[in-house]
């Protein structure tokens, strides 16, 4: 099973929604997950203390745990991530001593519908998440408004990640 992680809820979402149904059509299990939709409150040490984890985040966190890989699906945000991402990620590094075995060595694969080109936000990602031990994918699936994704070119890159998280690492 593979989760399709998304930071937004318009056009990102059905750049998910389309990705989720190119997998189908592969014959591969996906799950689509709103991050937006999980309303998680802004990471702040005092409320971890006070409240502790968010229950959300530990159910995320066991469904990370338990998956094959990610495609997080992302706009972007002033040249970089959206804060919903980095928010949910600052929690999940807080839900349990070993996180980071919720990014090391899992695949992820990198899309976003952007206003611009998304390259920024797909780089901002990269980085964020090969430093959180994760492989991340070569190519990205990239919309904007002008420059749809033809099924072709999805199929061929969700095949190729498919391909590396497949493989022993």
């Amino acid at each position: 099973m593979y989760l399709i992680l998304v930071a937004s809820l318009n056009e990102n979402m059905k750049l998910a929604r389309r990705i989720e149904k190119s997998l189908e059509t592969m014959g591969v299990k996906s799950q689509i997950i709103n991050l937006v939709d999980l309303n998680i409150t802004l990471y702040d040490s005092s409320k971890e203390t006070n409240d502790g984890i968010p229950s959300k985040i530990l159910e995320l966190s066991n469904t990370m745990k338990n998956s094959s890989g990610y495609i997080v699906v992302a706009p972007e945000y002033n040249y970089s991530i959206p804060p919903v991402l980095t928010n949910v990620i600052a929690w999940i590094s807080r839900s349990n001593e070993n996180f980071r075995e919720l990014f090391t060595l899992k695949c992820v694969q990198l899309a976003t519908h952007s206003g611009i080109t998304g390259t920024d936000v797909c780089n901002a990602m990269r980085l964020q998440f090969s430093k959180l031990g994760a492989v991340v994918a070569p190519r990205e699936i990239l919309t904007t408004a002008q420059n749809k994704i033809e099924e072709g070119s999805l199929q061929r890159i969700l095949t190729q990640f498919l391909s590396i998280s497949q493989k022993p690492l």
